[in-house]
């Protein structure tokens, strides 16, 4: 389960789940675009065109620029643990019990972390991670997928080179990033940046919820596809993100050591193929009274149906965690206001 699967599912509670998220759901007129152009509109330039010859590579290769603009921006930061908590690193994980599979971790995704490493922390090209963000793409694919371990190709994953379309298409994408996408509008050296972001007690009530991006108050959603309307369940996953972040925080995760409240105050969706950025101010659209309803329905769904927060044995305060939700399911909490970082 995952926040989306949890809203593609069919079960009475997920429908439910849904049904609350849908009550919010942005409107397409209430976002706005970076450039002033009308947003999910035919204004957009198509910069990269999608010339992929098998049409299954189009999942990979946006968890592959996913990485990249992680690379892109670390580099920009200096920030040397660029490669923590990646989750490439959760697939290998799934097949720790293969035969072989520590001579792979060793002999390939090692090197590759200390190669990620040396390119961010230094003046070389970023041209160098191209091939080793498609291995960690198939990897997260791996990490994210019901597949069996038994029936996992290692030679495809560690071995089997990208294809020369696949890697035409990324450095395309990589030039419009550098050109929407890092600039003093979006990004400064003072920023504060989260790459995939989770939402603490919240990700753990939909056992499973972590986003692209976060940077100053704003969660970023890449896009890969070549479609630029605005698709409904994009839009409420990326609502139900706010929604769960909200619920954390009022849930006490940062006081019971489950971790950090984000604060979004936009959320956002950056197009690779246009260089397009599509914003919507969530905070405007959200008064105290409604953040407050929605968050009571939300605690009230999640009783008895705690996800992976019920059988919780981390460092996190589990107890501390469930009161505080049944105190907002009997709305004993008020809506304040955190200002996000700048």
């Amino acid at each position: 389960m995952s926040l989306k699967s949890k809203l593609a599912g069919k079960t009475k509670e997920d429908k439910a789940f849904r049904e609350i998220v849908l009550s919010v759901e942005p409107n397409k007129g209430d976002y706005y675009t970076l450039s002033g152009k009308n947003p999910f509109s035919d204004e957009y330039i198509l910069r990269v065109p999608n010339e992929l010859k098998n049409i299954h590579d189009s999942s990979l290769i946006g968890t592959a620029f996913d990485y990249l603009a992680r690379f892109r921006i670390a580099k920009y930061k200096k920030y040397e643990y660029v490669t923590s908590n990646l989750v490439a690193y959760h697939g290998i994980y799934k097949l720790r019990n293969l035969p072989h599979i520590q001579e792979y971790y060793h002999g390939k995704y090692k090197p590759w972390e200390k190669k990620i490493k040396e390119v961010v922390m230094s003046r070389k090209r970023l041209t160098e991670l191209y091939e080793i963000a498609v291995h960690l793409a198939k990897l997260e694919q791996i990490a994210r997928a019901g597949v069996k371990p038994a029936d996992v190709d290692l030679d495809y994953l560690f071995n089997e080179p990208a294809p020369a379309d696949i890697m035409n298409e990324l450095e395309m994408m990589m030039v419009v990033f550098e050109e929407n996408f890092m600039i003093p509008k979006i990004i400064k050296k003072s920023s504060f940046v989260s790459f995939n972001p989770n939402f603490g007690i919240g990700s753990l009530l939909v056992e499973g919820a972590d986003a692209d991006i976060y940077i100053n108050g704003t969660l970023y959603d890449f896009k890969t596809t070549k479609s630029k309307a605005l698709q409904k369940n994009d839009n409420l996953q990326m609502i139900g993100y706010f929604l769960l972040d909200e619920l954390s925080n009022y849930s006490g995760s940062e006081e019971y050591d489950f971790g950090n409240y984000n604060s979004i105050d936009r959320i956002a969706f950056y197009k690779a193929r246009y260089g397009e950025v599509e914003y919507y101010d969530v905070r405007e659209r959200f008064t105290p009274h409604l953040l407050k309803k929605k968050l009571i329905e939300l605690a009230e769904h999640f009783k008895g149906n705690e996800g992976s927060l019920k059988g919780y044995i981390g460092s996190g305060d589990k107890r501390g965690a469930l009161r505080k939700l049944e105190k907002l399911r009997k709305g004993e909490f008020e809506i304040y206001t955190i200002p996000s970082d700048t």
